[in-house]
């Protein structure tokens, strides 16, 4: 696939996840069903790795494995961070850990890449 074809695949999918999680919050209540909150999560998640694709494509022109981890890596710490905040259970240490274990993935990431 050519560059300006994985450019606008990666547009299109940021725009479709990001449609999806306005519907979502517009439409839906997650304290009548708490899989709503699992739902858009998953929404959030995909609308992060395809808008970190489009960024590094966009920048780079390329997107290899070592940025392919990066963008997980990256999406589930800011989906496990919002996760922890939006439940109001994340205090200090629990930021802290979590700040440890990206570190540790973003380290061994670099490593083995």
């Amino acid at each position: 696939m050519t560059r300006a074809g994985k450019v606008k695949l990666s547009f299109f999918f940021s725009v479709l996840s990001l449609l999806g999680l306005i519907l979502l919050m517009g439409m839906t209540s997650p304290i009548k069903n708490i899989s709503f909150a699992l739902v858009f999560f998953v929404v959030l998640f995909l609308f992060l790795v395809s808008f970190g694709h489009l960024l590094i494509y966009l920048r780079k022109g390329q997107l290899g494995p070592k940025s392919l981890s990066r963008i997980v890596i990256f999406s589930v710490f800011l989906v496990l961070l919002l996760m922890f905040s939006s439940s109001q259970s994340l205090n200090w240490v629990d930021g802290l850990i979590l700040l440890l274990v990206l570190g540790g993935l973003l380290f061994y990431s670099s490593r083995r890449a």
